[in-house]
């Protein structure tokens, strides 16, 4: 009985941590390179890189760790903001 509780206490737990992933751990930065559109944000919490190429290339993807206050889409880098279509 008591491995039960046990038991039913563990998912529970695995499935709070499954929703709270779900909210607090989003794309913050987004570029594909070679002139595509990219995606920055604005991070209430930690942003963390999540792989990096190359190293004349800068960061390829970050991970926010908390709440994105805002985002900003771009057609390049250094380029006009556009709408955030799907990104």
């Amino acid at each position: 009985m008591r491995v039960k509780k046990i038991i039913v206490l563990l998912l529970i737990v695995l499935l709070l941590l499954a929703a709270l992933s779900l909210l607090f751990v989003n794309d913050c930065f987004y570029w594909a390179g070679m002139g595509a559109a990219y995606k920055s944000c604005d991070c209430a919490g930690i942003e963390r890189e999540l792989y990096d190429q190359t190293a004349a290339d800068g960061p390829r993807k970050t991970v926010c760790l908390g709440i994105v206050q805002s985002t900003q889409c771009y057609q390049y880098m250094g380029g006009p903001a556009i709408e955030c279509k799907g990104q």
